[in-house]
This record gives C-alpha cells, structure tokens and sequence, in this order.
C-alpha cells in the first residue's frame, strides 16, 4: 500500500505539470484564434466529459498527463486525400489556418507556462517560513576515520583539537550549531581560535587552517550522536523492533561513540547487521538483514535524531523564484549538453523515466510527510519545480513531435514566406512520433535497468 501512494502521489503530480502545460497551450490557442476540440486531464478512455464554448472538457481514466487537441486534423487529411501541395482549404479555426507567429505563441506557451509555474512554487517556497537542521557543534577531526576520509590528515589534530570536544566560540563569536561554525570557517583566514568544551574544562586553542584552491581546510566533521531518530515502517530494521530513541552503543562488534563510527561500521556485514542499543537503561541486542541499493551496498532505513531551528523567510517575491528556477534551468541544460556530447559518465543519474521519476517524487514526500505535514508538501512542490521545469526544457527540442519542432516549422514559413506542404508536414510528424516512441523506450529501459538492479 506505501507503494501504491507513492506512485500515485508521483504520477499525481507529474499530471498536474502536464495539465499546466497544455492550459498554456489551451490559452493562447483561444486567444489566436486556433480552435480546441478536446482538452483532457488524463490519458485513456473518457471518464466524464462536458463542452463549454467549443472545447470538450475532458477527465480521462489514466492520470498520466493530459492533452490539448487542437482543430486542425481534417485539414491535414483533406490534404493529404487530395494530394494537395498546400493547405489550400482550411476550416474556420484551425491550426493551418492561421499567421505562422500565431502557431509559434501556441506551441510556445506550454512551456512558458511551465517556466511561470516553477517560479511560483518556489517564490511561495522561499517566502515560507522553514526548519533546518541544526547539528550540534560536537567536532571530531577526520584523520581518526581513514575509511570514510581516504586518509587525510587534520589540521586541527595536529593543533590540539580532538574528536568529542564542542565548539562553543570562534574567535569569541558564539557558536549556535554545526552549520553556523562552518559558514564561519568558510569565511576564515589565517588563525583561528577555537573556544571548545572538553571534560567539563574550557580551552581555548588556536588552529591554522592550510590552504587549498577552495579555501582554508581544517579536517573537521560533525560528530553526531548516535540516538536513533526516525525507523521507517515495513523495513527490516522496523521488523527487527528498532526504536525511536534506541541509543546505538555497538555495531557489527564496534563501540559507536558518533555517527561517523556508525558509518564505519554498518558495512563491515551487510548479510547481517547486529546493533547492540541502550533502551530505558538496558543494552537490548537486534540483529538484521538490510536492504541493498542498486550497487550492492547496504540501504538502511534509520536516520539519527537532530535538531531543527526555524528560518525566518523574507516577504514574497517572484525574484526569487525567478532565481531559483534559473540556476535549475541552467543545471538542466548543463546536464542535456553532457549527455549530447558524451561527457556523463551515468546516463542513469541523469535521465529518469517517468515511472521512476514518480516514485522518486512519492518516495521523497512520504518521507517529509514522516516529519510533519510542511514537510512534506515543500518536498512536494519543489520536486513539481523540477518537473515543471524539465518539462518545459525537454518539450523546446527541436523534433517534429515536440513544441519545439512545432516553433521550428512555424518559424522557418514565417521566414521564407512559404507553407509546409501537407506531405512534408506529415512526414515530419511521423519521423516526430518515432522519435518520441524511442525516447520512450529508452526512458523506460533506464527505469527497467535501475528497478532490476534495486532487486539485485
């Protein structure tokens, strides 16, 4: 049943950016004058249906998107029975029918439409108020954890700082979390000084950072404790009776003091993970099997408690979204150009179809949800951004198929003054279709090849 929310929470949301695309397309069709005969919300067989001024609402069976059928398909037969070198004989209405820059607006509003959404949902997002986590600022210095480190050495080690000790100040700057030390240290140069509580006893203790191309290194890391915060239902480790709150005292024979020795000592048996925890005074022994990723490694389905403190969020602005959707439309083409050029080491990283894409954006909302209803739906709409914006990217290819072509074609006719012949035009749509059909296919080849190793 977890499951099945979690796709229909995906696929749910991907319809609804689908919806919002073709409403673009629906708009501006209306307002060009183009006619639209059906407008659906879904695929598949008509559920329920009504007409208003023309256009046939549609509610489909399938909530895998939508479509927006515009008048248009007669023309195109009516030509193509009689051979016609033009679109001679046109319908009231139809997409043939109109100005070339006409069609460009059309096809162009889908994805317009979709940019428009995702700088909504994350104005709305950056103006909400939100919890970050807040670690607490417990150090341990990376050269005692060469496993996770490869390692490297620790210049705050070799000046006296150790693994346990809390950072109370920074060159007498108070030290709230974790988080606030480290955006300070990112700032730093030259010589700091470290106000830190060990054993009951303040000390103070100056480190010099060494310098790299990113700036000054200091070989610290946060050292969690290993109290266990969220055990995710129908999993092994719920089975095996892990609990909230279980303190973690030994794993796979290791004393865990942090969770960086957890992290050491979770894959030394990933046939068998043995904890020993400390419930209400008592050392309680729970053994399991964990789930294994895609590579064969361990998956487990525990996280540690944290901290959280609550951000104040400035007044709503739609520049931040306009910023926030930017930087993710240049990540994406950024992404699609390492693809084209060969250069991605992991198609699978990159590209998703749609069925692993909706349990992605399902997984990681129940996830939130766990947390608190917020959560969740800032998961939710910030994944739909995402979508959003992807969509709008990927439809702007230049196939037949594809808005893309759709603006290509109309552009070129708008140029040089003369129309597609009917022939051309559906030569092209069928070289579209095929395109499309193998994009498909190759989507949900990826999808087969990560679910098939995820079994593995």
């Amino acid at each position: 049943m977890m499951l099945i929310l979690k796709y229909a929470i995906g696929l749910l949301g991907i319809a609804l950016v689908v919806v919002v695309h073709e409403i673009g397309h629906l708009v501006v069709a209306k307002f060009s004058g183009i006619g639209v005969e059906v407008f659906s919300f879904g695929l598949g067989p008509k559920v329920w249906g009504k007409e208003y001024k023309g256009t046939e609402f549609r509610l489909s069976l399938l909530p895998l998107g939508g479509f927006c059928r515009m008048k248009g398909s007669d023309d195109l037969s009516q030509a193509l029975l009689k051979k016609s070198k033009s679109f001679t004989h046109t319908e009231d209405g139809s997409l043939f029918s109109v100005h070339p820059l006409k069609r460009m607006a059309t096809y162009l509003a889908g994805p317009f439409l979709n940019i428009l959404f995702a700088i909504f949902l994350y104005s709305i997002l950056a103006s909400t108020p939100y919890r970050v986590i807040s670690t607490e600022p417990v150090i341990a210095t990376i050269n005692e954890y060469p496993t996770l480190f490869g390692g490297a050495t620790s210049p705050a080690f070799e000046s006296g700082l150790r693994t346990g000790d809390t950072v109370l100040a920074l060159n007498e700057t108070p030290i709230r979390d974790w988080e606030a030390l480290e955006d300070l240290l990112l700032q730093s140069e030259g010589i700091q000084l470290f106000t830190v509580l060990r054993d009951s006893k303040e000390l103070i203790i100056s480190v010099a950072g060494e310098l790299t191309e990113s700036g000054p290194r200091y070989g610290l890391s946060p050292a969690q404790k290993p109290i266990v915060g969220k055990v995710r239902p129908n999993t092994p480790e719920a089975e095996a009776l892990l609990k909230t709150g279980d303190v973690i005292v030994q794993a796979n024979g290791i004393n865990i003091s942090n969770d960086l020795d957890l992290l050491v000592a979770l894959p030394l048996n990933t046939n068998q993970t043995t904890l020993i925890v400390s419930r209400d005074g008592t050392n309680t022994e729970i053994s399991f099997r964990p789930n294994l990723d895609e590579n064969g490694r361990g998956d487990w389905n525990f996280s540690l408690q944290g901290k959280n403190r609550e951000v104040e969020a400035p007044p709503f602005s739609l520049q931040n979204g306009w910023h926030t959707t930017m930087n993710m439309a240049r990540d994406t083409l950024y992404a699609l150009l390492a693809i084209l050029q060969g250069e991605s080491s992991d198609v699978r990283q990159e590209f998703t179809g749609m069925a692993r894409a909706a349990l992605m954006i399902g997984d990681i909302t129940t996830l939130g949800f766990e947390n608190n209803t917020f959560s969740g739906l800032r998961a939710l709409f910030y994944l739909l951004g995402i979508v959003s914006i992807s969509l709008a990217i990927g439809n702007l290819l230049p196939l037949p198929a594809f808005d893309g072509g759709q603006i290509l074609i109309a552009f070129v006719e708008w140029i040089t003054h003369k129309r597609i012949s009917p022939k051309t035009y559906w030569i092209l749509q069928l070289v579209g279709m095929f395109s499309v059909f193998a994009i498909f296919l190759f989507l949900g080849y990826v999808d087969i090849r990560h679910f098939l190793a995820l079994r593995r």
